[in-house]
């Protein structure tokens, strides 16, 4: 049995089913997924038809609410949410279920995001999408760095992290600072190598951690964005 983590899939459902596949993913292991699984790729859907046909086949996979999530959700309650969502990849995602209308996207899927957590706590690692402001009374509690923190050196506090290690995304790094991280022992780790991102050295694979030997496996993306699956 391993525990894998992917963080920021972005719609890009090719790179993420032959990562599975590369990983040889099975029943017996446990997959925890760290947001952003829609927007900026060609097929958000399919990211979330994989993830859906997994976990009816018993797969035990478990998702972290990313800041793409969030602007999806709120969206449906604000115009204005709804204009900055689209411009952030939000009409990519619309696309890839064939509508430009928020409304007609079918109810399950919203209802899977909705389900979404903000973080996961395994033995002495902290799961979450972006960062966690050490700052405050209660890291776990704030949702806004949880979701969008990107700026770690200022919140960050070795007193109340003690001997725990922190694994997030949402932050594209390079494939060979994400490796020299994990290599120095670090206990703040991304693992957002920026799937999406075209035509950059060192960027656009989806990172596969596995959280047990502390490994990391970079799927490549084969295609451009504006291929489907």
């Amino acid at each position: 049995m391993s525990t894998y983590v992917i963080s920021d899939i972005h719609g890009c459902n090719s790179s993420f089913k032959q990562a599975l596949k590369s990983i040889q993913f099975k029943k017996t292991d446990k997959l925890i997924l760290l947001g952003d699984l829609i927007d900026r790729g060609a097929d958000s859907k399919g990211v979330l038809d994989t993830v859906l046909l997994l976990i009816e086949h018993g797969f035990d996979v478990e998702c972290i609410m990313g800041n793409h999530e969030k602007m999806f959700l709120d969206s449906f309650e604000d115009i204005t949410a709804k204009v900055n969502w689209m411009k952030n990849g939000g009409k990519e995602t619309l696309k890839s279920f064939l509508t430009s209308d928020i409304t007609r996207i079918p109810d399950k899927y919203i209802s899977f995001i909705r389900s979404f957590n903000t973080y996961m706590i395994i033995d002495k690692y902290i799961l979450v999408h972006a960062g966690l402001d050490m700052t405050k009374d209660d890291p776990l509690d704030d949702e806004f760095s949880l979701l969008w923190l990107r700026d770690w050196e200022k919140v960050y506090n070795k007193s109340w992290l003690g001997d725990r290690i922190v694994i997030h995304g949402h932050t594209p790094t390079k494939e060979s600072e994400i490796i020299s991280r994990f290599e120095g022992n670090k206990d703040v780790l991304c693992i957002d190598n920026g799937v999406f991102i075209e035509d950059r050295q060192e960027f656009g694979a989806i990172c596969v951690l596995n959280l047990d030997d502390f490994s990391l496996y970079f799927e490549h993306r084969k295609y451009k964005l504006n291929e489907h699956s």
